[in-house]
């Protein structure tokens, strides 16, 4: 036999039937025929076994069912018969000695695959089988509060696959698709039962309120409050049943505020809805379940408004007696709730994108003015607190004032955004000194922007834009933000410099926010005689206004009070260049009683008790910090009787017992941030059963 029958031939076979083209030509045995069981020869052979890569649901089934009816693939029986015979080369590496068992592996691993993927296509069939609504699932919630029901029910088990897969003709894994958007997200879109979805603290679903009493606490809501907060929509948010299905929070947070001036046009002795308690209860309910249990619907803009409604307008708590009300109101709780709407709001991503709209105003849509409004008053808000409880701020003006005049121009446009656009530009300038400043030059220079925004706000008086609220604007927020900057200044300056022009201008400060309580009287006494009267405007918007404006009425009289008597002025508010003796602290022959200081705490008190019922009101509190400070200044002396007139104008005597309250039990009624006040004053006895009456 020639030689060149056994030389080996490059073969351009793949399989056991196909011999090379010389050897079928010349009707030899091909060598391919021997090398194709020979593991040195054919790779086939030697494929180590790999992890099968993700196929589509669908197309394995049918190569399954193709694969079972056309029996084994003839690329694995020439190999197979030979392992099965153990027709091997005696000289086989020990790495082909492990074949078997890799065999064995693929075998057992495609009898699991295929145990699953039957698994799976009875879990799709029984699914597509069942009848059923619409499946509550954590992505999914019911918009209509009353569509939601009592209690505990088993949600309907939907594959996370069916919502996740992106090619909807095709069948989902069963073990659905791989989130890699990061730990959070990836634990969000698991499926589970989460009890917090079948908890319903709808007044309304719950039977604590009617439509007809939410109609009309909303009504009160726009109609007297809004203007003193102005950062919800009038025209969308004043859809009860929009708001109502897009957030319950926002919706009990409305009513919540209404309800506190549910008898105000009837006058009673408290203005608190019959059932105000169980409101805050429901409102309780609700904040801590969006705080400790969120869902995706939490997600949204609302959640961020309703917060800063309760930052605004505290609750209030029925006491031990289930007869009186005592305020939650103090700045640490303030700052604390403004806090929460502040983190929703970053998480929202709100102080980075709400102004992007707006570099292009054309595209400008409601929604965006909505997002734009609720951060701009966030901003100032958290500027004002900072100011106020001497805390630091936290979110950047800076973007939002780069595009304001485009907001204000947009015909979205509301007519209080011009006058919180003044009060955003006055934050805006408090902020580059982080509402801290250090020294006088930074008091004189944010008192002169304060000016130039006044003057700018004053020319627009006869703008149809101005809204009703914006004539007692310039005496009221504007001039707190001087005292409240100045006094920043002056509580972390050296004892040299309390003294001079600052102090100046923070006694001037605090007294016109005091005199813009007054109207004058028509008596024909003197102009020093006359006995301020409270004006009927102010006493109206101060019957609705927001907690903190109590606080900047009480503290404006507490710090020319105090200031009188750490003898910095007189008792006619002229500064003191150094300490003088009583005599020039009283003002030499001036009667108490017509003294400017006491006149303007006396208007401030009987403001307050004017624009407040007897019960259930925050005014109540601070009227009588201020009663106190009235009769001090009468007096001088706190150990001894002194007149105060009430809101009627006839005297009464008002008896200072030491020893009637224990302090601990003053500190409980007032709350922290006003017994240090009232500490700091030297009032530490006055009028105690009477505070503690009117709470």
């Amino acid at each position: 036999m020639p030689l060149t029958r056994y030389r080996k031939q490059k073969c351009g076979g793949f399989t056991y039937d196909v011999k090379c083209q010389p050897c079928t030509n010349r009707n030899v045995k091909c060598s391919f025929e021997e090398e194709v069981k020979d593991l040195r020869f054919n790779p086939y052979l030697r494929r180590r076994s790999s992890r099968s890569p993700s196929v589509n649901v669908e197309e394995a089934r049918i190569d399954n069912a193709r694969a079972s009816a056309d029996g084994p693939s003839p690329c694995l029986v020439p190999a197979l018969a030979a392992f099965d015979s153990r027709d091997v080369r005696p000289d086989a590496s020990p790495a082909e000695e492990t074949l078997p068992k890799k065999i064995d592996s693929l075998q057992s691993r495609v009898a699991e695959l295929e145990q699953r993927l039957g698994t799976a296509q009875r879990d799709f069939a029984d699914y597509m089988d069942t009848p059923r609504s619409q499946p509550e699932t954590s992505l999914l919630h019911h918009a209509n509060p009353d569509q939601r029901r009592h209690g505990y029910e088993p949600s309907s088990t939907v594959p996370v696959g069916l919502l996740c897969n992106s090619n909807p003709h095709s069948l989902p894994s069963p073990h659905g698709t791989v989130n890699t958007d990061g730990p959070l997200k990836a634990l969000n879109s698991m499926q589970r039962d989460d009890p917090g979805e079948f908890e319903m603290h709808d007044p309304i679903t719950c039977s604590v309120l009617t439509e007809g009493e939410a109609h009309v606490m909303f009504r009160l809501y726009f109609s007297n409050c809004q203007l003193n907060a102005p950062f919800l929509d009038t025209n969308l948010d004043t859809d009860i049943d929009r708001v109502r299905s897009r957030s319950v929070l926002l919706f009990i947070a409305i009513l919540s505020v209404g309800a506190r001036f549910w008898s105000a046009s009837s006058k009673a002795s408290c203005w608190l809805h019959p059932r105000y308690a169980e409101i805050v209860r429901l409102l309780d309910a609700e904040i801590m379940r969006v705080t400790l249990r969120p869902r995706h619907d939490d997600q949204r803009l609302e959640t961020v408004q309703a917060l800063m409604l309760c930052a605004h307008w505290m609750p209030f708590d029925p006491t031990r007696g289930q007869q009186r009300y005592q305020s939650r109101f103090s700045e640490a709780g303030a700052w604390q709730c403004l806090g929460l709407a502040i983190r929703w709001a970053t998480s929202l991503a709100l102080e980075r994108s709400c102004h992007t709209s707006f570099l292009r105003p054309e595209t400008v849509t409601q929604e965006d003015a909505r997002r734009f409004r609720t951060m701009l008053y966030l901003v100032e808000s958290d500027h004002y607190l900072a100011l106020s409880a001497r805390r630091p701020s936290y979110l950047n003006p800076k973007p939002l004032y780069d595009v304001l005049t485009n907001f204000l121009q947009c015909k979205y446009a509301q007519s209080t955004d011009i006058r919180l656009a003044c009060l955003f530009r006055v934050a805006y300038g408090a902020h580059f000194t982080g509402c801290r400043p250090t020294t006088i030059e930074s008091v004189e220079a944010f008192d002169h922007d304060v000016q130039l925004m006044e003057r700018r706000f004053m020319s627009r008086q006869g703008d149809q834009l101005m809204d009703g609220f914006s004539q007692h604007f310039p005496f009221t927020s504007l001039q707190w933000y001087r005292l409240s900057y100045a006094c920043a200044f002056l509580d972390a300056a050296d004892p040299a410099q309390r003294t001079g022009k600052v102090l100046t201008w923070a006694i001037e400060w605090a007294s016109q926010i005091l005199v813009h309580l007054s109207k004058p009287s028509s008596s024909s006494n003197s102009p020093t005689q006359v006995q301020l009267e409270p004006d009927p405007s102010v006493v109206d918007i101060l019957s609705f206004a927001i907690d903190h404006y109590f606080v900047v009425i009480a503290y404006a009289a507490f710090f020319l009070v105090n200031s009188w008597l750490s003898n910095l002025m007189d008792i006619n508010l002229r500064p003191l260049s150094s300490p003088q003796p009583d005599e020039a602290r009283f003002g030499r022959g001036t009667d108490p009683s017509a003294s400017l200081l006491f006149r303007l705490v006396d208007v401030a008190a009987r403001t307050l008790e004017a624009a407040s019922p007897p019960e259930g009101h925050l005014a109540r509190r601070y009227s009588a910090l201020l009663r106190g400070m009235a009769g001090l200044t009468l007096s001088g002396n706190l150990q001894t009787q002194t007149q105060v007139h009430d809101s009627s104008g006839n005297p009464s005597a008002m008896f200072m017992d030491a020893n009637s309250f224990a302090p601990e039990q003053l500190q409980t009624h007032l709350g922290e941030d006003l017994w240090e006040m009232w500490h700091q004053a030297g009032l530490e006895p006055m009028g105690w059963s009477n505070l503690l009456d009117t709470i």
